[in-house]
């Protein structure tokens, strides 16, 4: 699928166009500097405003190598690339693969841990198009996720995405994190 942008001036011609391919592929290890770099990107310009020692505190601990091998292991990943490059990427799995506790939890669910778009390339649908993946791929009817109170652009984008809000939890050491669900309208498969 490709997208194309460009303005028409006056007399209706197109001034120029870009076409991107977006090609959607399940992460890998090699994808990990790719990863990485992504989160430079995003993580300050998304966190930072909220709590500047939070968003290095996620790039120093969950945007490492080991952290992303780990979850490899673990958890399902989708990569969205634009012209071979690593673009966005988002991350599922089980809670109880965590590399985090939450204590206030009971039971296990269906969590997507991550669903990111590099800022160059924000309001394309590319972060819908890796939701609709992932939800394609939960296998039960509700998929998770959680939200940093604040980062008032995810929370809008998984609202108009069908997720509603469940409950809020207060943690000393972090800002505060918002759990969102949606139903997905079936049974388990």
């Amino acid at each position: 699928m490709g997208e194309a942008a460009g303005e028409t001036r006056g007399d209706g011609f197109i001034t120029h166009v870009i076409t991107h391919d977006i090609r959607l592929r399940p992460g890998t290890t090699a994808d990990i500097p790719a990863f990485r770099a992504l989160g430079e990107a995003v993580v300050p310009a998304t966190y930072g405003p909220i709590d500047a020692a939070y968003a290095q505190r996620m790039l120093d601990e969950w945007w490492v190598p080991e952290v992303f091998e780990r979850s490899l292991a673990r958890n399902a990943h989708l990569v969205a690339e634009v012209d071979g490059q690593v673009v966005a990427m988002a991350a599922f799995g089980r809670l109880s693969q965590s590399h985090r506790d939450f204590p206030h939890v009971t039971g296990d669910r269906e969590v997507m841990w991550k669903l990111y778009v590099h800022p160059d390339h924000q309001g394309r649908g590319i972060g819908g198009r890796l939701l609709a993946e992932v939800e394609a791929m939960v296998e039960g009817d509700v998929l998770w996720l959680e939200v940093v109170d604040g980062n008032q652009q995810a929370y809008d984008f998984y609202r108009a995405h069908g997720f509603t809000e469940v409950e809020r939890v207060t943690d000393r050491d972090w800002p505060d994190d918002v759990w969102l669900r949606k139903e997905l309208g079936r049974g388990p498969r």
